[in-house]
């Protein structure tokens, strides 16, 4: 990897990184492919726990739907990329995050940049397992960089005892009890609804993130712009009164706001669990 690319990414704050050939990524939407045959991908981490957001609402909420919205954060990181890594690279580059044509998690750990864990999430050894993952695909080929990582959950279950709803297990995630896919859901059931309330989940949840023990000695992400519109106080009247571009700034806006705030009042005790 040359060293205009490794500054590029340091001077943008990326300081996980690495490159793999296509060809040993696994494919999990073809036809958001480029027509171009892709021969390299560059998976990038962006850490977003700054240790600079206190919530102060007592509610379960993610920290990914506290804080500006990744897919807007990479969508800005990946306009000022893309021209640079093109002019580097000799050929056409392709960036997608989250929404992407390849199983993003499993490239990471394939490059090294960390292991996946119990909780089904991405651990890297030094931010843990609050970051975001970006990749570009490289229709030239970029010498691989992969590093050694030989870490993994060994005997600790913490997240699998923690988690409330006895999500997690043969290091997997259930779904349909996992608190996090719950609270997105836009239709819930009875029974949906009452996990919700007793554990006060809003949107999202890191229950198994926080008891994590190599999130507790992760070092906090040097990503400010995560800081900027986090939300620390919460409310149903907040999400009613937002604007429809304030709205969009945060995670939870891919649901009608109905959904959230539904699930605010389920949180609060004001809603009719039973109906």
């Amino acid at each position: 990897m040359c060293m205009t690319m490794k500054e590029l990414l340091k001077n943008n704050k990326i300081y996980e990184y690495g490159i793999v050939d296509f060809e040993k990524l696994t494919v999990i939407n073809r036809r958001l492919l480029p027509k171009e045959q892709i021969r390299s991908v560059l998976f990038v981490l962006m850490p977003y726990k700054t240790g600079n957001v206190f919530p102060t609402d007592g509610y379960n909420m993610g920290l990914f739907a506290r804080i500006t919205d990744y897919h807007l954060y990479f969508s800005r990181l990946s306009e000022k990329l893309l021209p640079r890594l093109e002019e580097i690279s000799g050929g056409k580059v392709f960036a997608f995050a989250d929404h992407s044509p390849i199983f993003e998690k499993e490239g990471a750990a394939k490059c090294g940049l960390g292991f996946i864990g119990k909780n089904s999430l991405l651990i890297n050894p030094t931010y843990g397992s609050f970051v975001f993952i970006g990749c570009f695909l490289f229709t030239k080929r970029i010498e691989e960089e992969i590093r050694n990582c030989d870490l993994n959950c060994g005997d600790c279950n913490a997240c699998t005892k923690a988690c409330p709803n006895n999500a997690i297990g043969d290091d997997k995630i259930d779904t349909k009890l996992c608190l996090s896919a719950i609270s997105q859901k836009k239709n819930k059931a009875i029974e949906d609804k009452i996990i919700l309330a007793k554990t006060k989940t809003v949107w999202g949840c890191d229950i198994c993130q926080n008891v994590c023990p190599y999130n507790k000695q992760a070092v906090s992400s040097p990503l400010l712009d995560f800081d900027e519109d986090a939300i620390e106080n919460i409310s149903a009247e907040m999400i009613s009164t937002m604007g429809e571009n304030e709205y969009k700034k945060y995670a939870f806006s891919y649901r009608e706001k109905n959904v959230i705030s539904e699930n605010l009042l389920t949180a609060k005790g004001k809603c009719d669990i039973i109906k």
